[in-house]
């Protein structure tokens, strides 16, 4: 595997995370703090001494970036990704109704505070109740393990759209990989919720009109499932500094889709396994002892340049180089970035030129190392055979991985395409890792990406 050499970049900063802020506010915030930290000159105090590693601040254990609220843009031909989910689970507007999430932490921890969204709501939402717990088995909850989430001391918050907000830290102990369940109570009629659209993980809802479910144990108000995930965008602990986080920054193959030949609703027998990538990367580092939580931030259908909404379909989310301030730069303990976005630049009308592409990934590298992260570059794996991939994509891609390995200003590359490739012919996924669409990895795939990432180029937090 191809590595560029090490290049020394400064630590995270810390990033704020106002109980309800301006996502545009929030990301101006961020920069000036970056651009502060960064930039010295004579006569400038030097820079305050590194956090020593027993003092404690928010690390983020479990992401999933928000894409869309449906909002009934969608055109595709395959089906309608404004009325169903990608298991044909119909979709409707929330009204007065609980919704019951549940999530998967990559690390563990005993304060913890709860990131819900709406972001691309239409209207304000009143989250007038949410709580936290332990998952049993589907919408059922561990007795005497449920937590209620404050916000601003209160137990309710109205959020307007276009802004998230951060609970109240709440005594709540849990494990790496033990299943929660965030249940959020919204009064008043709020249209499509902001969801994140693949989550590949079952989450339920009452029926509308049905009220506050969020403490009831045993799930049966639950009658509605849906593999989106509403509102609930994120979960911190709060961690010694010497605690971190890795973001997988991509579209769908690190959001883990898989979808069966000529079928067009995903796999179900992949559902509820935690089986992407990096997921197996955070079993990984768990069972190495190292302190680094994985934050998944893929997006199904996302590209670096283009907004999802490019084509007619709004569930593919904001281009990469417009979310990263929000689904990056805004999370808590982040270290280290891995990077696999592209073959949809190369795929989905417009289609992105060679030289656009690899400009995309300059200007995300580039903004990642100003606000001192360490960044790993993936190569593009293959579309052999993919349907609607154009002709000349292949040569694209090449041509892209060439630069990867050879030019990229990352700190280091995972070779994904050399890990999945058929050798028998390189433009196809290997046929045991093959999804079925040529295009997306099965289990197996995904835990050979998940495998080829090296640790030692994960940084840890720099603390004194």
């Amino acid at each position: 595997m191809d590595h560029t050499p090490y290049r020394r970049t400064t630590t995270a900063g810390s990033h704020c995370a106002a109980t309800t802020c301006s996502l545009v506010h929030q990301a101006l915030s961020i920069t000036a703090v970056g651009l502060a930290a960064l930039v010295g000159s004579p006569g400038v105090a030097a820079a305050a001494p590194l956090p020593r590693c027993t003092d404690q601040g928010w690390v983020g254990v479990w992401a999933a970036a928000p894409s869309d609220a449906s909002r009934g843009t969608d055109t595709s031909d395959s089906f309608d990704t404004d009325q169903f989910d990608q298991s044909m689970n119909p979709k409707s507007a929330v009204r007065n109704e609980t919704t019951r999430a549940i999530l998967t932490p990559t690390y563990g921890g005993s304060t913890a505070r709860v990131r819900l969204s709406n972001r691309f709501g239409a209207v304000p939402v009143t989250f007038a109740h949410a709580t936290i717990a332990h998952r049993a088995s589907e919408a059922a909850l561990v007795p005497d393990t449920v937590q209620a989430l404050t916000f601003n001391g209160g137990q309710d918050v109205t959020v307007a759209p276009g802004h998230d907000v951060v609970s109240d830290p709440v005594g709540f102990s849990f494990q790496a990989f033990e299943p929660l369940a965030v249940s959020v109570y919204v009064a008043g009629d709020v249209g499509k919720p902001t969801e994140h659209y693949t989550a590949r993980q079952t989450s339920y809802l009452t029926p509308e009109d049905a009220g506050d479910h969020t403490t009831d144990v045993d799930g049966g108000a639950f009658t509605q499932r849906t593999t989106t995930r509403p509102f609930v965008t994120g979960v911190d602990v709060l961690a010694p500094r010497s605690t971190g986080a890795v973001v997988a920054l991509g579209d769908s193959i690190t959001d883990g889709f898989q979808q069966p030949a000529d079928v067009n609703t995903e796999a179900q027998d992949s559902l509820d396994v935690d089986g992407r990538w990096p997921d197996v990367l955070a079993r990984r580092l768990l069972a190495a002892h190292r302190p680094l939580a994985v934050l998944n931030m893929g997006i199904a259908g996302n590209a670096v340049l283009q907004d999802g909404s490019t084509e007619g379909s709004d569930v593919f989310g904001p281009a990469a180089i417009r979310r990263l301030d929000a689904d990056v730069l805004s999370q808590d303990g982040v270290t280290t970035v891995i990077l696999l976005e592209g073959i949809n630049d190369l795929s989905i009308s417009p289609v992105a030129t060679v030289d656009e592409l690899i400009g995309g990934y300059r200007q995300l590298i580039e903004r990642m190392h100003a606000h001192g992260l360490r960044v790993l570059l993936g190569t593009i794996t293959p579309a052999g055979g993919a349907e609607g991939v154009p002709a000349d994509a292949e040569a694209k891609r090449q041509a892209v991985n060439t630069w990867i390995r050879d030019k990229s200003p990352a700190d280091a590359v995972v070779d994904f395409d050399a890990v999945v490739r058929d050798p028998a012919d390189p433009t196809r996924i290997a046929p045991q890792y093959d999804g079925g669409d040529h295009l997306h990895f099965n289990l197996a795939g995904y835990q050979a990406m998940g495998d080829a990432i090296p640790l030692d180029q994960l940084r840890n937090p720099a603390c004194s």
